[in-house]
Order: structure tokens, then sequence, then C-alpha cells
């Protein structure tokens, strides 16, 4: 249990685990904000408050519920991948239905997929 809570400890102090309220403003523009972290995934919302995550295990990766974050009902309008693997955005909470993929050092400018998980690296 000690060993638990300081590795979720260590991710929370590094930003490799996403909480509730943890998006951090970011800078509107047309284009993609830089997302400076590495082996991440950045999303903005239309205001440019950004969310980062990425997998705690890069090998197996990890669903992450967008919803539960306050990042569902497509929310992310544009986002990063600098990663090296896929990332997929999913049109349900548990990382099932509808998909749309992040390509690995993928920007995108504009996304109007309704997004509620994500799976990633």
């Amino acid at each position: 249990m000690k060993r638990l809570l300081l590795t979720a400890a260590a991710a929370i102090a590094t930003g490799a685990l996403a909480l509730p309220g943890t998006a951090a403003a970011a800078t509107p523009a047309a284009a993609t904000p830089t997302c400076e972290f590495t082996r991440a995934v950045c999303l903005w919302d239309a205001a440019g408050n950004r969310f980062n995550v990425s997998a705690l295990n890069p090998a197996v990766g990890t669903c992450v519920d967008l919803a539960w974050h306050g990042w569902g009902n497509g929310r992310a309008t544009s986002g990063a991948n600098t990663g090296t693997r896929t990332a997929v955005l999913y049109s349900n909470t548990d990382c099932s239905g509808g998909s749309y993929q992040l390509v690995p050092q993928g920007q995108y400018p504009s996304i109007s997929f309704p997004s509620n998980s994500i799976y990633v690296y």
C-alpha cells in the first residue's frame, strides 16, 4: 500500500496522473498550442484550457475517462500527441464506441469528435 501511495504521489507531482481539476490554462491560438510534455497527449478546449495525460505504464497504456475529469462531450477541440504510439479518443467513457486516432508526434488544430475517453500510452 505504501508503494502504491508513493507511486501515485510521484505521478501527481510529475503530472503523469490526471485528476479532476488539474487542467492548466494555456494561451488560446489559431494553431495547436505547443505540448511541452514528453510521451503525453495534450488536449485544449475552445477557451485554451489544457488537459494533459499519459499512462503510468507506457508499455501497457490505459483508458482515461475524460468525462470524469470534466473533459467529456467533445470538450477537446484541439490536441497534440508527443508519444511514440497512437492515442485514441473514444465516444464512450470506457474506451469503446466510435474512435478518432491521434498519431505519434501529431498536431491536431481542429478536433470535432465528441470524445468521452482516451486510450494513451
